[in-house]
This record gives C-alpha cells, sequence and structure tokens, in this order.
C-alpha cells in the first residue's frame, strides 16, 4: 500500500513537471518569460519532485532500527565448570543402643542442640543397678581381706602365696565391678560428640534392640560440599581456590574453598571427587541443593565482547558491527567464555563497537540508530 500511495506521488510530480515545462515553452515562445526564469522554473519543479519522493526510485527508506551498542574493549575472561550437589555436615551420625531393653526416660528432641557425653534417652536399668550395688559390695569386702593378707604378709603370719590368692580374688571381684558397671551404662544413649539433634527415632515405652538407631545427631560446623568433576576438569582444580556457591534456598552465593581433591578417579564414574569447605557463617541448610561454580581457566587483558552479541548459526559465530547509522556482519573467532562476556580471538579489533541489543532481523547494511539508556526506557514501556 506503501508503494501505490509512492507511485501516485511520483506519477503526480512527473504530471506537474511536464506541465511546468510545456507552460514555460509556451511562455517563452511568446516573449512572456525569458529563457532564464523558465530553466529557474523547470528546476524548481525538479526540485518539488524531489522532495514528494522517497528517494529517487519513488520507494520509501526503510526506517532505522533502534539499537544498543558495546565496545570491542580488553579485560579479564574466565572458563568455569558448573556441578550440582548437596550440602553435607561435617559430621551426621546414627546414634544407637548399645543394649537390649524398653525405653523408660527421653531426655533430647529433634532441634535441641547436645553436649558431647550428654544423655538422650535412659532404657529400663533397675536390675543393672542392682548388680552394680553388689558388685561394689563383693569388691569391698575383698579389699578388706587384701588389706588383712598384706599386714599378715608383713608379719610373716601368711606365706606369698596365700597372699596371691587373696590379690588375685580381689582383682576379679574389681573387674566384675567393672562389668556390671559398664552394663548399666550401656542403657544410656549419650550423645557422642556435641551438636544437633535432626532425628528422633524411638519414644518413650518403646521395646528398642541392641543397635537400634535411636536418634540421628549432626555436627554443623564446618559444613562441606562435595562436587565429582571429570578428571580433565578435576586435573584444573588446586586446594585453597575459591569457589562460589549458590544456594537453592536462599538465592545466594556463599564463598567457599577447595579442601582436599581425591587423588583417585572413581572407575565407575570417570569422576574425581573434590571437597568444598563453606565458611563457619554460612546460612545454609544440610541436605539442600546448591551449584558449585569452580574456574578452570582464566586469561587477562584480552580482546572481548558481550555475550548479548553473539550470532551463532550453525558453527559459525558473528558480530554486528556498527559504523556511522549502518551496521555490517563480521564473521568472528572465539575463545574462553564466562557470565558475561565471550573472548575474541579474531575478527575484531579494540574500539570497534557491536551491536549488543536488537540485532535480530539487522543484516549488511541496514541503518540503525544507537539509543541511550533513558531511549531503551522509553522503548520498552510502549
Amino acid at each position: 500500500m506503501a508503494q501505490n500511495k509512492s507511485r501516485k506521488i511520483a506519477l503526480w510530480a512527473s504530471l506537474t513537471v511536464l506541465a511546468l515545462v510545456i507552460a514555460s515553452g509556451v511562455a517563452y515562445k511568446a516573449g512572456l518569460v525569458p529563457f532564464d526564469d523558465a530553466v529557474a522554473a523547470e528546476a524548481a519543479a525538479d526540485s518539488t519532485g524531489a522532495v514528494a519522493g522517497a528517494d529517487s526510485t519513488g520507494e520509501e527508506q526503510d526506517p532505522a532500527v533502534p539499537v544498543e551498542v558495546a565496545a570491542v574493549e580488553r579485560r579479564s575472561v574466565a572458563a568455569f565448570h558448573r556441578a550440582a550437589s548437596s550440602v553435607e555436615a561435617d559430621r551426621l551420625v546414627e546414634v544407637t543402643c548399645r543394649a537390649a531393653g524398653r525405653v523408660s526416660r527421653m531426655t533430647a528432641e529433634e532441634g535441641d542442640w547436645v553436649k558431647a557425653g550428654q544423655v538422650l534417652a535412659e532404657l529400663e536399668n533397675d536390675r543393672q543397678k542392682v548388680e552394680l550395688r553388689r558388685a561394689d559390695l563383693k569388691l569391698s569386702e575383698q579389699l578388706r581381706k587384701l588389706e588383712r593378707a598384706d599386714k599378715m604378709l608383713t608379719e610373716e603370719l601368711i606365706s606369698q602365696e596365700d597372699y596371691d590368692t587373696v590379690q588375685a580374688l580381689h582383682d576379679q571381684t574389681a573387674a566384675e565391678r567393672d562389668l556390671a558397671r559398664i552394663t548399666l551404662e550401656e542403657t544410656y544413649v549419650k550423645a557422642p560428640f556435641p551438636g544437633q539433634v535432626t532425628d528422633r527415632a524411638v519414644v518413650e515405652g518403646q521395646q528398642v534392640a541392641a543397635g537400634g538407631v535411636a536418634y540421628t545427631l549432626a555436627d554443623f560446623t564446618p559444613l562441606r560440599v562435595r562436587v565429582y568433576l571429570p578428571e580433565s576438569v578435576a586435573a584444573k582444580i588446586e586446594p585453597g581456590e575459591t569457589v562460589m556457591v549458590e544456594t537453592e534456598g536462599l538465592g545466594e552465593d556463599l564463598e567457599a574453598h577447595v579442601e582436599r581433591v581425591s587423588p583417585v578417579v572413581d572407575p565407575g564414574t570417570g569422576t574425581v571427587r573434590v571437597t568444598l569447605l563453606l565458611p563457619d557463617d554460612a546460612d545454609a541448610r544440610v541436605g539442600g541443593f546448591v551449584k558449585a561454580r569452580l574456574t578452570t581457566d582464566r586469561k587477562r587483558n584480552v580482546l572481548a565482547v558481550p555475550k548479548l552479541a553473539l550470532v551463532e548459526e550453525g558453527g559459525l559465530r558473528s558480530v554486528f558491527v556498527a559504523a556511522a547509522d549502518t551496521v555490517r556482519k563480521v564473521e568472528i573467532t572465539t575463545g574462553l567464555y564466562d557470565e558475561t562476556h565471550v573472548e575474541v580471538l579474531g575478527g575484531l579489533e579494540e574500539g570497534w563497537t557491536v551491536v549488543t541489543l536488537g540485532r535480530g532481523g539487522l543484516r549488511t547494511g541496514t541503518r540503525v540508530e544507537v539509543l541511550e539508556d533513558s531511549d531503551l526506557a522509553a522503548l520498552a514501556a510502549r
């Protein structure tokens, strides 16, 4: 429709020029208008015709495409490898019952912080207490006998053999007392280290077997993340390196450090275990999903362009270089990638300008209009 309109305008302009030329010729022959004035009138008519049309072909020029640009500049570019894992406690153990019996008392609940050796639960132990008391009484009796025998041996009233017999009975009684004490001790479920109770698996009155799980206890200082990397990637990781860890629940990055790299490759998966140490104040939950970003390579002072400027077609990469009010497509060779930029190995020069936004539909020779930030905001609001 625009072309029909342009053609009509061009047709009317041509008719106007023709009419003016005929009128100028008639007036000149009649002596009404000098030849110079007639030529001027014809030139004016030509000028009018040129204004009426968009160009010499009678077609309107394409409007300029609004774009945002960035300069080709030197900067540092780092390559990363991402790995998913979960947060692990320094120690996470199941606290078991050392004896069989019925739970008579519970002193800890899920979420409680406990000290090392603190009693978490107690089994029925009346019999064990009586056995320990009897063993104490027998030991006391044997101790008195040993003291009398020692005095009598000094006075040479008994032989060394008789004394040794009394000594052996005393030692045997002491061992029985120690065994009774251990038996009683096994009726208590105690925390092996300071930490937080994460799970309670028994209730009061429950009959439990020896070795049955009563609690799960965790030590959260420090927290660790274990990731499994391909051997080629793990070879580029060194202990002490900084690693950014993104937590799924919190949506924030934590600065961890590589604690150790396993010296062996898992033959089943072909991966190497890398252990990351989170900071002591890390606000992360054990078992929470995280993503680790490990730096595998870094280059400094290299030419780079924003990744938004890349145009990928098959295996070829190119950018649109802006010059004056047009663009041209330039094929480039790339190197390392990071989060925002890509290294340029060839095809561009420092200081050139490339299109980053608005490159859809561009081709070599397309007219463009570089927008400022305010212009972009206004365009986005439309």
